[in-house]
C-alpha cells in the first residue's frame, strides 16, 4: 500500500462504516464488531500515514477542482497527520465503549449512534488531513451536518430547540465569517493551499486587512467554542454519554482547535504579526472565556455540564496558544488539544461507565464510587489531573509551554500567563475535589443498578485512554522535533 491509497481509504472507508451498520443492526454481536473492527482499520491507516509524515513522504490526493486554482483536496503533513492519528486511534476506544454503553443501557437505534459517531470522526479526520482553505471549509460543513443528529440524541424535552442552537451556532458564523475570509484570502494569494510558513506570507498584508482577516476567520470557527458562540456546545449536554464524547472531546471541540492552528500556522504564518491588535483582543476574549468556563463549571452539579465547560475552557487554552505568534505557541497549542482529547475522552468515558452501571451523574452521587469501582475512578483520576495541568501528567507540559509562550518578550502577554494559570486553578476547583472524594470517601452501599457492575467493554477503554494520557508524558520532545516542520519551513 502507498500513502496515496491510504489517504483515499480513509477519507471512504467511514462511509462504508456507517453504511454497513445500518444495514445490518442485528445481531447486535455482528453490530458490534463491525463498529470495532471499522474504527480499528481506520486507525490502522491513521498511524500508516502519520508514519509517512514522518518519513517526509509528500502524499496530496485530489477529489475535484470547482474552481480555477481550488481543489478539493487532502494531504499529509505533519500536523494534520499527528491530529487525524490522535482521532482515530481514540476512536477505536470509543468504539468499543460504546458498545458497552448500548448493551448496559439498553439504547434505542444503537446502531444510528454508532453510524453518526463514525461520520463524525471521520469528518474531523477529513478536516485534519484538509490540503487547502475550500477542502476545510467543506469538512467543516460536514462535520457540522453529520454531528446534529448526535445533539438530537437527548433527554432534553425542547429537543429541537437544542438542534436549531447547534446547527445555527455552527453554521451561521462559517457561511457569514469564515466563507468571506476564505475568499478574501484567495483574493489576496491567488491560492488556497496551506502552506508552512502562511499562504499570506509575502504579500504585504497592512494592519488593517490582517486585523480583520483575523478576526473573520478566529470568530467564524465557532467551533472552538471562542465567545460569543459556544451556545452550541450547552445546548448538547443533555446528549446521550457517546454522543457527548464525539461531541466534547472527540471530534468536534478538538476539529474547531486544529481549524484555527492551521490558520494560524498555514494561512497567516509570519503575517499573524500584522495583525497583533486582532490577536491581543481575541487572546484576550479567548482567555476570559477561558476562566469563566472554568468557573461555571464549578457551579454545575450534573457531569455532563460541569464537563462541557470543562472542555471548553481546555480548548480556549489551545486557541490562545495558537494566536501568540511565536513557535512555542503552536506547539503549545498542538500538544493542548493532544493532551486534552486524550484526557476528555477518558473523563466522559469514565462518566459514561458509571451512569450506565449506577444511573448516578451528579457530582453529589460521586463520592465512595472509587472504591467499588477502582479501575474505572483510577482512569477518572489520571484524566482529571491531566485535564488540570497537574505535573508530571500530559496537561501539565501544554500548561507550561502556554504560560512560557505568552510570558517571552516577543509576545508581551504576560496576562494571558496570569489567566491560564487562573484557569489552572479553577479547573482544579471543579475536578480535583471531586475526583478525591470518588477515590477517597466511603463507598456506597447501593451503588450498582446490577450486581456485576461494569462490563469489560466499558472499563477497558477508560483504563487505555488513561494509559495513553500517561505516555503523552513521554512524547513531548518527540512531538515538538516531528511538528517543527509547521513553524520552521524547510528551503
Amino acid at each position: 500500500m502507498n500513502p496515496a491509497l491510504a489517504l483515499y481509504l480513509i477519507l471512504a472507508l467511514p462511509l462504508a462504516h456507517a453504511i454497513v451498520l445500518v444495514m445490518l443492526p442485528r445481531p447486535p454481536g455482528l453490530r458490534d464488531v463491525i463498529h470495532i473492527g471499522f474504527s480499528a482499520l481506520t486507525a490502522a491507516l491513521a498511524f500508516y500515514l502519520l508514519n509517512a509524515a514522518a518519513h517526509d513522504i509528500a502524499t496530496r490526493v485530489t477529489l475535484g477542482r470547482p474552481l480555477q486554482n481550488v481543489d478539493l483536496a487532502f494531504s499529509v503533513e505533519p500536523l494534520g497527520a499527528l491530529f487525524g492519528a490522535v482521532i482515530a486511534g481514540l476512536s477505536v476506544l470509543h468504539a468499543a465503549h460504546t458498545t458497552g454503553f448500548v448493551r448496559a443501557t439498553g439504547e434505542k437505534s444503537a446502531a444510528g449512534l454508532m453510524a453518526f459517531n463514525a461520520l463524525s470522526a471521520a469528518a474531523a479526520i477529513a478536516l485534519a488531513y484538509s490540503a487547502n482553505l475550500f477542502t476545510m471549509f467543506v469538512a467543516y460543513q460536514a462535520l457540522v451536518l453529520v454531528s446534529s443528529p448526535l445533539a438530537a440524541r437527548s433527554d432534553n424535552e425542547d429537543v429541537g430547540r437544542s438542534v436549531r442552537t447547534f446547527l445555527a451556532t455552527l453554521l451561521a458564523p462559517a457561511m457569514g465569517l469564515f466563507l468571506p475570509a476564505m475568499v478574501w484570502t484567495y483574493t489576496i494569494a491567488g491560492a488556497s493551499d496551506f502552506r508552512a510558513g502562511g499562504i499570506l506570507a509575502g504579500h504585504g498584508l497592512d494592519p488593517t486587512t490582517a486585523n480583520v482577516l483575523l478576526v473573520l476567520f478566529v470568530v467564524g470557527l465557532s467551533m472552538s467554542a471562542i465567545p460569543p458562540f459556544y451556545q452550541w456546545l450547552t445546548a448538547t449536554t443533555a446528549a446521550t454519554y457517546p454522543a457527548l464524547v464525539s461531541i466534547q472531546a472527540l471530534a468536534l471541540l478538538p476539529a474547531g482547535g486544529l481549524a484555527v492552528l492551521k490558520v494560524a500556522a498555514f494561512v497567516f504564518g509570519s503575517e499573524l504579526a500584522a495583525a497583533a491588535l486582532a490577536s491581543h483582543i481575541l487572546v484576550a476574549l479567548a482567555g476570559a472565556g477561558m476562566c469563566v468556563a472554568a468557573l461555571i463549571a464549578l457551579s454545575k452539579q450534573d457531569l455532563r455540564e460541569r464537563l462541557a465547560y470543562s472542555c471548553m475552557a481546555q480548548t480556549l487554552a489551545a486557541v490562545m496558544g495558537a494566536l501568540l505568534a511565536l513557535s512555542a505557541g503552536l506547539f503549545a497549542a498542538s500538544l493542548q488539544i493532544v493532551a486534552t482529547a486524550c484526557a476528555a475522552t477518558t473523563l466522559l468515558m469514565a462518566v459514561g461507565t458509571t451512569a450506565a452501571v449506577t444511573g448516578r451523574r451528579n457530582v453529589a452521587d460521586y463520592p465512595g464510587l472509587g472504591r467499588v469501582m477502582p479501575w474505572t475512578f483510577a482512569g477518572f483520576a489520571v484524566a482529571c489531573a491531566s485535564m488540570i495541568g497537574m505535573p508530571p501528567f500530559a496537561g501539565a507540559w501544554a500548561k507550561v509551554w502556554l504560560i512560557i509562550a505568552a510570558a517571552t518578550p516577543g509576545a508581551g502577554m504576560i496576562w494571558a500567563a496570569v489567566l491560564l494559570g487562573l484557569a489552572s486553578v479553577l479547573t482544579f476547583a471543579h475536578l480535583g475535589p471531586l475526583a478525591a472524594a470518588a477515590l477517597a470517601a466511603r463507598a456506597p452501599t447501593d451503588a450498582f443498578k446490577k450486581p456485576d457492575g461494569a462490563s469489560v467493554l466499558l472499563a477497558t477503554p477508560v483504563i487505555i485512554g488513561a494509559a495513553a494520557t500517561l505516555w503523552l508524558l513521554v512524547l513531548a520532545d518527540p512531538l515538538a522535533s516531528f511538528l517543527s516542520p509547521v513553524w520552521t519551513p524547510r528551503t
